[in-house]
């Protein structure tokens, strides 16, 4: 089975120190965010952080306990769908768009958390403000998705997953895929789990674009035949930090939820195939 990027990558991550803009060249590594900065916001070219969100040491009230250092708690509020809306995007940062690309966050959901409803989690995306959200079905030349998502809570655990939107999709909104190997994408509250993610765009036309999923380093997810797009102009144009409670449906109570130690990677060095 494949290293995990999570595995492999974390200390050289930790070690390699910023440049312009956050990026970073040392081993495919592009950009890490660790929210230990009190202007962390300026890392993802923010002026301000906004209401939802901000960097915490403690939340006993919440049961928190840091990953390592100071996290950004996400608030959903009752009533409310919006909690974070952070994005990477490679032109800006880089110049250029990939067409693959390795994703990892640290998540752990609070005390409070107990979603009625599914949502959103942070993915990967190349929607071009044109299609692949909010129910704006692609038809492979516009644009996809590959964000994260929730499902509501079943026995007290989260399901977590990929909501794609991709050329073969059915109606007005994206697929949901559950990370259930070995149920590795069921999470606890109260509990940190490195989260993974690697996209690689399809041959322009083919069903051949890939997706997988780690918790903690190991397989949740795989799916090899995604057909994304069918024009080569759709690249992976941004890591898209999106929570969102619903669809439509807003939160029926308050939630709280951590991310901690976000890299972006163009390569696992040294990794083999699963």
């Amino acid at each position: 089975m494949r290293v995990s990027f999570l595995l492999v990558s974390v200390l050289m991550v930790l070690s390699a120190a910023p440049g312009p803009k956050g990026h970073r060249s040392t081993s495919g590594v592009v950009f890490r965010c660790d929210f230990e900065s009190p202007e962390w916001y300026r890392e993802w070219g923010l002026k301000e952080a906004d209401q939802h969100l901000d960097t915490v040491m403690e939340d006993p009230h919440r049961k928190f306990e840091p990953w390592r250092g100071k996290a950004l708690r996400v608030r959903i509020g009752r009533g409310e769908h919006y909690g974070a809306n952070l994005s990477y995007r490679f032109k800006e940062r880089l110049g250029h768009e990939p067409e693959e690309i390795y994703f990892r966050y640290h998540l752990r959901l609070a005390d409070d958390w107990n979603p009625e409803r599914g949502g959103k989690l942070p993915g990967i995306s190349g929607t071009y403000g044109r299609a692949g959200w909010g129910g704006r079905p692609v038809n492979g030349r516009d644009g996809w998705s590959a964000r994260g998502n929730f499902l509501p809570w079943k026995n007290n655990l989260t399901p977590i997953g990929f909501y794609c939107y991709h050329a073969d999709m059915k109606g007005r909104y994206g697929s949901v895929w559950t990370w259930d190997r070995e149920r590795r994408g069921y999470l606890e509250n109260n509990r940190w789990y490195a989260v993974e993610q690697y996209l690689k765009l399809n041959t322009p036309g083919q069903n051949n674009g890939i997706l997988r999923g780690w918790i903690d380093g190991r397989l949740a997810f795989e799916k090899t035949d995604v057909r994304f797009r069918d024009v080569e102009d759709l690249k992976i144009e941004m890591v898209w930090i999106n929570v969102y409670q619903g669809g439509t449906s807003p939160a029926a109570s308050e939630d709280h939820l951590y991310l901690d130690d976000v890299a972006i990677s163009h390569h696992s060095p040294g990794a083999t195939s699963p």
